[in-house]
């Protein structure tokens, strides 16, 4: 009798068992409408540790999914029960079928019923049922143009040609939102579009407008730049809504009345956005700069060359770059004038945030020394209502003679120079030759001992002018005391181009550096040790002229004098650089003699 006892005991834990774990689906209805929202749900009686939803692929998710949970104490037994459930909605009319889900409770694995349904075409319009005397049915469908409607936000409704501005499309519903169906994007006639992220990021957002609270949702937003003037109307937007609204109708049944589908229905309503003016102005006319091509914002601007000394044929890139805030994505390319003889191309254009260059590939043609300039840029400022124009620095291009012997090898010829011929064919030469013998064997002929001759001669050459170089440049003095009037010829290249640019203080330091350093390296006497006590005792010694040494020692306390206290300096500068060339030649000549 025990055994019999425990076997129907352990057969009704069994069984309690499996019925508490029942896994099972249901839907709100088994006949739905194309267009219109049911509900479709997983009842699990259990505690899942997870689960796989069917394939949905013959609907649209709009909502979901969504959970819930009870529990029910019933003679004492505790049972738990959790939903899953999703909106869906038909794509198309005929049988459809919702798979079986998959749920883990524990170490035992359920599948739901699969469930068949019957879709049949979508409801009339409210119009429809209005006219067909459905009244109470109309009613109940209707949403006025104050609950739900689309709202236009634009920055500015007044702009300037080329001036940038957001446009917002935006939600409006006192109804809950469930999903949305039909979104047609916007089109703007007259504006550049480009499509930004919305800060919400697809939330669902409460907000007070004119003392009503609305749910609303950001559909579009937009970054525009006027490309035409006038007024610009933006078109209306519409998209298909699913709001949640509440019914008068009693639950039919039981699974109504537990999921309150008699309560609320879900409808879809067609919403539209009314059309918004936007005034463009024209740019002013007046003080319009040549270089304007369209640019409107605050920029910044510089202009590069990869090189400034190159040979005739070869290229180089000047690169233009446009920094800042506006219609960056719309600057044409500025075009520089460069000299004659220089060719070049389109521009690779490269954009990074608010970062555009423009780089041309130039190829100088003719040698010579040029200067690059016009190369400005201007631009529309919104705050100064203003155009404003950068003009860089002129940038010294050096083209040498080109490599007649490289592949490909062009030689520029200006037009001017070109002749005409009155034959295209002309002859080598012309008239009567006269043939000379040669010899016949190269073989022990003056050109073959040449020949033979020539390596040890070569080797030997090579060895004297090695040893001449390693002698002469053994003696660190005596290579400085050679190389001081190159030294200081270098310097005194740029001290001439700061005294065309009248730059007094930068000229005389760089004669007083040229001459510093001269006499360091022709004197051999230190940088630290360099006074001018030394200086004329070194060059008294040496027996240079009296009043050279005079002129020498003026000219430095001359230069450190406009060094350290520029504005109290005055004189003219091309006497001053001539004196100190003729001063480093006099210089240059007494030393080289003794």
């Amino acid at each position: 009798m025990k055994i019999k006892y425990y076997i129907a005991l352990l057969i009704l834990i069994v069984s309690y068992t499996i019925k508490a774990q029942t896994v099972y689906a249901q839907v709100s209805s088994k006949q739905v409408q194309v267009g219109v929202p049911f509900e479709y749900a997983i009842v699990i009686n259990a505690n899942p540790n997870n689960y796989t939803p069917p394939s949905f692929k013959d609907f649209d998710i709009v909502g979901g999914p969504n959970q819930s949970s009870s529990v029910q104490w019933v003679n004492g037994q505790t049972s738990t029960q959790m939903t899953l459930s999703w909106a869906l909605v038909a794509k198309k009319e005929g049988k459809a079928t919702i798979g079986s889900a998959v749920v883990n409770c524990g170490n035992q694995r359920f599948e739901t019923n699969a469930i068949a349904l019957e879709v049949t075409k979508g409801p009339v319009t409210n119009q429809q049922s209005a006219a067909a005397g459905g009244d109470d049915k109309a009613q109940y469908n209707k949403v006025s143009g104050g609950d739900l409607f689309i709202r236009t936000g634009i920055s500015k409704s007044k702009c300037v040609l080329g001036e940038q501005i957001t446009i917002i499309q935006k939600v409006y519903s006192r109804l809950p939102i469930v999903g949305f169906q039909k979104v047609n994007p916007p089109t703007y006639d007259g504006f550049y579009m480009q499509l930004q992220e919305s800060p919400t990021k697809g939330k669902i957002v409460q907000e007070n407008l004119d003392g009503v609270v609305y749910q609303t949702y950001e559909v579009f937003r937009h970054t525009c730049i006027a490309n035409k003037a006038g007024k610009l109307s933006l078109a209306s937007t519409e998209c298909d809504v699913v709001v949640r609204k509440q019914t008068n109708t009693k639950p039919k049944n039981i699974f109504e009345q537990f999921f309150g589908a008699a309560g609320y229905e879900d409808i879809v309503v067609t919403a539209k956005s009314k059309p918004t003016i936007v005034e463009v102005m024209t740019l002013p006319q007046e003080e319009k700069p040549l270089s304007f091509s369209g640019a409107v914002g605050n920029y910044s601007y510089k202009v590069e060359a990869s090189k400034t000394e190159l040979k005739a044929n070869d290229a180089f890139n000047l690169k233009m770059t446009v920094s800042g805030k506006g219609n960056l994505k719309l600057v044409d390319p500025p075009k520089p004038l460069l000299p004659e003889g220089f060719e070049t191309y389109d521009p690779k254009i490269t954009e990074n945030n608010s970062v555009k260059i423009f780089d041309y590939l130039v190829i100088p043609r003719t040698e010579g020394d040029f200067i690059l300039k016009d190369l400005d840029f201007s631009y529309f400022n919104l705050e100064s209502k203003k155009y404003i124009t950068i003009s860089p620095q002129p940038i010294s291009i050096k083209v040498l003679p080109p490599d007649l012997n490289s592949t490909g090898a062009q030689v520029y010829t200006p037009q001017n120079q070109v002749k005409t011929s009155d034959n295209d064919i002309r002859y080598i030469k012309k008239g009567n030759f006269e043939l000379i013998k040669t010899e016949t064997e190269f073989f022990n002929s003056f050109i073959h001992i040449l020949l033979l001759l020539l390596p040890t001669v070569t080797l030997f050459t090579a060895l004297i002018i090695r040893n001449n170089y390693l002698k002469n440049n053994s003696n660190v003095a005596l290579v400085n005391e050679r190389k001081a009037a190159k030294v200081a010829k270098k310097q005194l290249v740029t001290a001439e181009k700061l005294m065309q640019q009248n730059n007094k203080d930068g000229f005389y330091t760089e004669i007083l550096l040229a001459l510093n350093n001269y006499v360091s390296h022709k004197l051999n006497i230190a940088i630290a040790d360099l006074s001018h006590e030394n200086i004329t005792n070194t060059l008294t010694k040496k027996q240079v002229n009296e009043q050279i040494n005079k002129k020498l020692i003026t000219t430095l306390q001359t230069s450190e004098y406009a060094k350290y206290a520029p504005g109290a300096v005055s004189g003219d500068l091309q006497s001053v650089y001539k004196d100190t060339i003729d001063l480093i030649t006099n210089l240059e000549e007494q030393l080289n003699k003794k």
